[in-house]
């Protein structure tokens, strides 16, 4: 396989390995537990409703300023706005009502709450166990390594913190902080041109067709598929067929497809 100069990589699915469950009642629980000691009363219902009605309206607002198809939010502005809009507030020691929601997003306490929601939610999380391996040989060779991930900033970089990852990174694009996301090519064209990287000298890594694949083909450049979920032949020529009539790019192969689905086999 050709060698490149720049390896973008998407995270989760293809560096870590994670799964989440944003349905589990303990974690509605457990979060309007939290809440309630600041001074804001939720039941676990009303929590979990009220955030997914948060999540679109933000998501519809930014949509409409930005002009994006994909836009992404920050979700530190839901956390602190399910805080200063509960339903019903007790005194508390320790409260945060004083302040707006713009000033609370920014702050300790929602860091704190975001971070608790994540936690809770997580049900495995850990690198691959190819990932450091394959990063560390990528910069022994002089390569450029970039993150392009579809997260939220604010427990996107502890994890990658956590797994030690994060110093092979020359740099890294979260889509909350550019509020726009993967499959929208406006996403990896700000990263291409930001360090002006060479097309031909690039490639997209990564495990899903539409947002990683998608993207590359998008913007005519090379792609390498891991099939870290276990996809079967056919799944796999369905999905890229798919994403070949969403993008127009009728015959597109990613370069190579890791039926395996260890990123080290990329090496």
């Amino acid at each position: 396989m050709k060698q490149y100069r720049n390896y973008i990589f998407d995270l989760y699915g293809t560096l870590i390995d994670i799964e989440t469950d944003e349905e589990d009642s303990l974690l509605w629980e457990k979060l309007s537990g939290l809440y309630s000691v600041y001074g804001a009363d939720y039941s676990r219902d009303q929590l979990k409703k009220r955030y997914e009605e948060l999540v679109r309206e933000e998501e519809e607002a930014l949509g409409r300023r930005m002009g994006f198809a994909y836009p992404e939010i920050r979700l530190e502005r839901v956390f602190a706005r399910l805080y200063l809009e509960a339903p019903s507030t007790h005194r508390s020691r320790v409260a945060y009502f004083y302040r707006n929601a713009a000033e609370l997003a920014e702050s300790s306490f929602i860091f704190g709450i975001a971070n608790a929601f994540r936690v809770i939610s997580r049900k495995r999380f850990q690198a691959y166990p190819g990932t450091i391996r394959t990063l560390s040989a990528l910069r022994e060779r002089g390569c450029h390594i970039y993150l392009l991930s579809n997260a939220q900033r604010i427990f996107t970089l502890p994890e990658i913190e956590q797994t030690g990852i994060k110093d092979y990174f020359d740099d890294i694009f979260i889509s909350s902080d550019r509020q726009v996301r993967k499959p929208d090519t406006a996403f990896i064209k700000g990263l291409l041109e930001k360090h002006g990287l060479k097309k031909e000298e690039s490639v997209m890594v990564g495990n899903d067709y539409d947002s990683d694949i998608g993207i590359a083909a998008s913007c005519g450049l090379d792609s390498i598929f891991l099939n870290t979920f276990k996809l079967s032949a056919e799944e796999r020529e369905k999905r890229l067929s798919e994403m070949r009539d969403r993008t127009g790019a009728e015959g597109y192969e990613p370069v190579l497809t890791v039926v395996s689905g260890d990123v080290s086999e990329i090496l």
